[in-house]
């Protein structure tokens, strides 16, 4: 342990060997139900773990616990990512459709048209947004980038991505309003 906090990489590398698994199966995929996520917990985990270790005291039950707690934080934060991105992604939908009127499954050359008309609605109602509501609307909802990937690409932190995206879909809502279409879904 003591190796590691002075950044010996190899005794870093011996503390993932000895909890990775044990923190992968009987904490993230329990709380996950998915192994991808796992993955990407576990990675957070250790990344959060190697920057705060210089600052870890030394208990006498471990380090264990301390990795517990991590890992139960960084699966916490990626179901309220999720959640939230889930509840966005479905109010944003619901605005489509009602700028659209939904596209029924049928003639293939209507249904292409119906495509290219909804999205030149939802461009022109995007136009009349602040430049970065439109922007992180794109790439979050429409372009499905990760929170990551828009955070980097607008050059904020996530918090404020989350921020941003919130305040988007209540301004896209609002510009609708504005254009006789009433959306039902709250922001």
């Amino acid at each position: 342990m003591a190796r590691a906090q002075k950044g010996d990489r190899r005794a870093f590398e011996a503390i993932y060997r000895a909890y990775a698994r044990t923190l992968y199966g009987y904490v993230l995929i329990p709380m996950l139900g998915d192994a991808d996520d796992a993955e990407d917990c576990l990675r957070e985990t250790f990344m959060s773990a190697n920057r705060a270790l210089a600052g870890y005291e030394w208990k006498p039950s471990g380090i264990y616990g301390w990795l517990k707690v991590l890992a139960k934080n960084k699966a916490r934060d990626l179901l309220r990512a999720s959640g939230r991105r889930q509840r966005l992604r479905g109010a944003f939908a619901h605005h489509v459709d009602a700028l659209g009127g939904g596209v029924e499954a049928g003639n293939p050359g209507e249904e292409t048209v119906q495509r290219e008309q909804l999205r030149k609605q939802i461009v022109a109602v995007l136009d009349t947004l602040n430049p970065r509501y439109a922007q992180v609307l794109q790439l979050r909802l429409l372009d499905d980038k990760s929170r990551e990937e828009c955070a980097t690409i607008m050059e904020v932190k996530i918090g404020t991505l989350d921020v941003l995206l919130y305040r988007a879909c209540r301004s896209f809502r609002q510009a609708c309003e504005k254009r006789g279409i009433v959306l039902a879904a709250e922001l």
